[in-house]
C-alpha cells in the first residue's frame, strides 16, 4: 500500500501545487511535488506511529463521508475508476491512502484540544484598534443593464449607445427586465439576467452609487454614465451600513483564537515529534 499512498500524494500534491494532474508536470515542477510527497509521507509515518495515535481510529461514516467527496468530484463513477488508473491507483489504495489521512487529522486534533482560553480584554483592545475590520458598508441588492461605449465601432459611439439605452428603458416600462437584460445588456451579468447581487456602495461607480437612494425598490433609473458606457440600474434590497459592537464581533474574535491556538499547538507539537525521528 505504500506505493498506493505515495501515488495518491502525488496527484494531490501537483493538484493543490500547480493545478496539474502529474502527467502534465514539467521535470522542475515533479521535483517540487515529489519533495512535498517525501514530506508529507514522513509527517504521516511519525503522527500514526506517536504514542498520541494510540487509540485514535477512523470510524466507517468518516471514510465513507470522504469517500463519497471524491466520488462526487467527477460526472460519474467510470470516470472516477478510469482517473484512479491513469494514477496507477485502485479503490483499495485509495481507500486506504484516505484512511491515513484522515487518521493524521484526527491526531492532530487531538493534540490541540487544550487551547488556552481567550482574553477577553486583549479582544477588546484588539477590537478598539481595529475597528474597521468589524464594520460594514451598505450594500445594495441590484440587477443593471450595460451598453458599452467603444469608438471603435460605429454602433457603439456614445450618441448610439445613449440612443440605444433610452430605447431599452422605455422597453423596460412595459417588458420584464431580466428579458432585457439577457437580450440587450453586455455585463457578464447577462447570463444571469442582470442580477449583481448584493453590491458594496464604495466599490460601485461613484454616479450609479449617488442615483441608488433616489430610486424607489425595483424602480428603473434613467441612463446613468460611467468610465464604461451606460447603466440602467434598480435595486431589490438595501442594507445600510453597520458597525459591529464587541459584543457581536466577539465570536469572530473566540474564532481567529482558536484557529491561531490550535495551529500553534500542533506546529509545536509536531516539532517536538519530528525532533526525535
Amino acid at each position: 500500500m505504500e506505493t498506493q499512498k505515495r501515488r495518491y500524494l502525488m496527484a494531490k500534491a501537483a493538484t493543490e501545487m500547480f493545478k496539474l494532474n502529474p502527467e502534465y508536470l514539467s521535470m522542475d515542477q515533479r521535483q517540487q511535488v515529489e519533495l512535498q510527497v517525501e514530506r508529507l509521507l514522513q509527517l504521516q509515518r511519525a503522527i500514526i506511529n506517536s504514542p498520541e495515535a494510540a487509540g485514535v481510529t477512523v470510524s466507517p461514516e468518516q471514510l465513507s463521508q470522504a469517500w463519497d467527496s471524491c466520488l462526487a468530484q467527477f460526472d460519474c463513477e467510470t470516470s472516477f475508476v478510469e482517473s484512479l488508473e491513469k494514477q496507477g491507483l485502485d479503490r483499495d489504495g485509495l481507500r486506504s491512502a484516505i484512511y491515513d489521512e484522515l487518521l493524521c487529522e484526527l491526531v492532530m486534533e487531538r493534540v490541540s484540544v487544550d487551547i488556552p482560553p481567550l482574553a477577553i480584554e486583549q479582544a477588546r483592545r484588539y477590537y478598539d484598534s481595529h475597528r474597521q475590520e468589524f464594520a460594514r458598508d451598505a450594500i445594495w441588492q441590484m440587477s443593471q443593464i450595460l451598453i458599452t461605449v467603444n469608438n471603435d465601432y460605429p454602433e457603439n459611439h456614445r450618441k448610439a449607445v445613449l440612443k440605444r439605452i433610452c430605447q431599452v428603458r422605455h422597453l423596460g416600462q412595459r417588458q420584464d427586465f431580466a428579458q432585457l437584460a439577457l437580450q440587450y445588456s453586455e455585463c457578464p451579468s447577462a447570463l444571469e439576467r442582470g442580477f449583481l447581487g448584493w453590491c458594496e456602495q464604495s466599490k460601485l461607480f461613484p454616479e450609479i452609487a449617488a442615483v441608488l437612494p433616489t430610486l424607489a425598490v425595483e424602480q428603473l433609473s434613467e441612463p446613468i454614465e460611467t468610465e464604461l458606457g451606460f447603466h440602467i440600474v434598480r435595486w431589490h434590497q438595501y442594507k445600510p451600513a453597520k458597525n459591529a459592537s464587541f459584543e457581536q464581533a466577539l465570536p469572530i474574535l473566540q474564532q481567529r483564537h482558536d484557529e491561531r491556538a490550535r495551529k500553534y499547538l500542533q506546529k509545536q507539537w509536531l516539532n517536538r515529534l519530528l525532533a526525535y525521528q
